[in-house]
């Protein structure tokens, strides 16, 4: 079992913007327009999807390992049904072959700071993190992402809670985001809720 690690408190001048909206969907809407967005962590898409039929954005990068055709038995058995003996990422390029077809989407097939480093420094508008959730692993990629992000982007990170009760799974998200925000000045805009709590928040940095 992993040692728990406590979060540090977030001091106010970082929350002093922050908004709660109802769930992760509702922070759609209110992303800036014309952006590179790119999502770490894509599983079938379904959230891209969304994020994609949002008129603001121009270019969407999929950062993936693309092995979920290795779990066919994965929630219930979706996967299996869902990837129909496709592997997972001719799955995903099928789901969004006009996005492909357009120079729309660019698709990364590997792993989440390897692929972030290849990005262009301060390219990317808005990261949507939701890959691996361990401390060491989110520290990681925001450690990446800093350099890449652009000036007044967005850091949005998925599940940020202490533990997963459906897989008694101990996370690091909170712990790994909340360090981030306090060593790197960044302030926390949009606080998303969710029906059993795997919550989003995005980020920004501070203008000094």
């Amino acid at each position: 079992m992993t040692e728990f690690k406590a979060a540090r408190v977030l001091p106010d001048h970082l929350l002093a913007n922050a908004r709660v909206l109802p769930t992760r969907n509702a922070l759609i809407p209110l992303l800036p327009r014309n952006i590179t967005f790119c999502e770490v962590g894509v599983a079938l898409g379904e959230y891209s999807e969304l994020v994609l039929d949002h008129g603001g954005v121009s270019k969407f990068i999929a950062i993936d390992l693309f092995t979920l055709h290795e779990y066919p038995e994965m929630w219930g058995g979706r996967i299996g049904t869902e990837l129909a003996g496709r592997t997972h990422a001719a799955y995903f390029r099928d789901r969004f072959a006009d996005e492909l077809a357009a120079d729309r989407l660019q698709l990364l097939e590997g792993n989440s700071t390897d692929m972030v480093s290849l990005l262009e420094d301060r390219s990317v508008d808005v990261f949507y993190v939701d890959a691996h959730h361990s401390y060491d692993a989110v520290a990681a990629e925001l450690a990446v992402i800093k350099d890449k992000i652009a000036p007044g982007g967005w850091i949005i990170l998925n599940d940020y809670i202490m533990h997963d009760y459906m897989t008694n799974t101990p996370y690091g998200v909170v712990q790994a985001t909340n360090d981030f925000m306090i060593d790197e000045n960044w302030e926390m805009l949009h606080f998303c809720l969710q029906s059993g709590m795997f919550c989003d928040v995005a980020i920004r940095k501070v203008v000094d």
